[in-house]
């Protein structure tokens, strides 16, 4: 490598001068991967010697070191590793791009990547999304239900255009726009005639023996669930089914004396139709707030933009209701 190249910080002003070509984001993302030069030409479809050239013209114009060299591959230095996650966001850019355009090709209007926390599917999503697909049937919307640990880092990713969920614990990143909504109440639920509803009275102590149905480790409403337990001075429950899948949790609910913790939204909306029952049980869990949550550096597109105004018509049409 030239000697040229250092491993400390360059002047401001080389960063401003920054050029870099298709094929070298191409390369950092393929090096990221493999970690190896030679298997990263072969992924980007090029031969080891133009890799070679390729990264250096990259690091001689920003004059920093981005990969260091060992025998068994290569590590980026922490120049690399900003580099890299670059590199990926504008691959994830333009792949959405090309989604973008082939849902206009094929006759929609737009394309819209929500991703939602179960509990805010029944009434907050469902609302929004229906108010707005009834002006605009002609876009196209791409829905993910699943647990806020995995939204967030897609939502990062680029792959997501906006999420209805909460941060999970410890996570925050100065990229990510919130406006916070209402909190969620949680319910513990079982299927209609289950034992515990000839209880007189149901506790939390009656249910720490039962099997629980709970999302898994390291999701937000599992850690909650967890914390409300330890505050009964309750060990958690030795029976446990992970699942963050409403389907199989309410299957499971009717085929046998399984019991869950699910928002009550969630719970409300399959009570009504006989597949749940709630039980009078006071589970002390306090969720983290709802929010709707974009990436501030990503302009919104306007059919992203046109879901958003939607939805908060539809929140605030409910808070008038009430």
């Amino acid at each position: 490598m030239d000697d040229a190249v250092a491993t400390t910080a360059p002047p401001a002003n080389l960063f401003r001068r920054l050029r870099i070509k298709s094929r070298q984001v191409m390369l950092l993302d393929a090096l990221d991967e493999h970690r190896n030069l030679r298997r990263a030409a072969a992924a980007i479809h090029t031969t080891q010697p133009a890799a070679t050239a390729l990264l250096q013209q990259l690091e001689e114009g920003l004059g920093v070191l981005l990969f260091e060299r060992h025998a068994r591959g290569m590590e980026p230095t922490v120049y690399g590793e900003v580099m890299i996650r670059y590199a990926r966001g504008v691959l994830h850019d333009f792949a959405y791009a090309g989604d973008e355009m082939a849902a206009l090709a094929a006759g929609a209007s737009g394309l819209v990547r929500i991703g939602s926390v179960m509990g805010a599917t029944p009434v907050l999503l469902t609302q929004g999304l229906a108010r707005f697909k009834a002006g605009n049937p002609r876009v196209r919307i791409s829905l993910q239900v699943d647990t806020s640990d995995l939204l967030m880092p897609a939502l990062l990713r680029g792959d997501l255009d906006v999420v209805l969920g909460r941060l999970p614990d410890q996570f925050y990143d100065e990229d990510l726009a919130i406006e916070q909504l209402e909190g969620e109440s949680m319910s513990v639920v079982a299927r209609p005639g289950h034992p515990l509803f000839d209880l007189a009275e149901v506790t939390l102590a009656n249910l720490v023996a039962q099997t629980w149905i709970l999302h898994p480790l390291g999701s937000p409403m599992r850690r909650r669930v967890e914390q409300a337990l330890q505050h009964a001075n309750l060990a958690a429950p030795p029976d446990i089914v992970e699942t963050s899948s409403i389907l199989a949790t309410t299957s499971l609910l009717e085929a046998s004396d399984m019991i869950s913790v699910v928002p009550l939204d969630v719970a409300q909306h399959y009570a009504n139709y006989g597949l749940l029952a709630i039980l009078p049980v006071e589970l002390p869990i306090s969720m983290a707030n709802l929010g709707i949550i974009t990436r501030k550096k990503k302009d919104l597109s306007p059919a992203v933009k046109g879901f958003l105004h939607a939805l908060r018509d539809s929140m605030l049409e409910r808070q008038i209701a009430r």
